[in-house]
């Protein structure tokens, strides 16, 4: 019975740990990709797609956490990915939406739900880039599926 104890306690560190170490790798990937104008940092369409090239249906609850970041730029990306991911990003939005305590989240949540609706809305793979573009954009090592 003590065995099992310590391997419960391994996997949930582990899991932990894997879930920090995924965090960390998909904010460096928005990090390399964020735009700059007029002195202010922002996402722009190399930020989604970078991020939206990175993750997999697995990295929603990785995506949905980072929808509570303190740094806004983390949540812009990480809606804008999950309003990319159908059904289930839209229902992590909602899910979050539910329980966000900040106005400026809340905001936030309601635009990219608003924009999840949007009839006719192109997925970000089909955003039209030159090749030059393309490869300018900076992904990451894994894609969890």
């Amino acid at each position: 019975m003590k065995g099992v104890r310590v391997i419960l306690i391994l996997a949930l560190g582990c899991g932990i740990a894997f879930a920090e170490s995924r965090y960390d790798e998909l904010k460096r990937v928005i990090n390399r990709n964020t735009g700059f104008a007029h002195m202010t940092r922002g996402v722009n369409a190399y930020t989604l797609i970078a991020l939206r090239s990175c993750v997999g249906e697995g990295d929603i609850p990785v995506l949905s956490h980072m929808l509570f970041d303190r740094d806004y730029v983390l949540q812009i990306a990480a809606s804008g990915v999950l309003v990319d991911m159908g059904p289930a990003g839209r229902e992590a939005l909602a899910t979050a939406r539910a329980s966000a305590k900040d106005a400026r989240t809340r905001m936030l949540l309601d635009d990219a739900l608003r924009d999840a609706q949007t009839p006719g809305r192109p997925a970000l793979v089909d955003y039209p880039l030159t090749e030059r573009e393309r490869a300018s954009i900076r992904g990451c090592a894994s894609k969890k599926t």
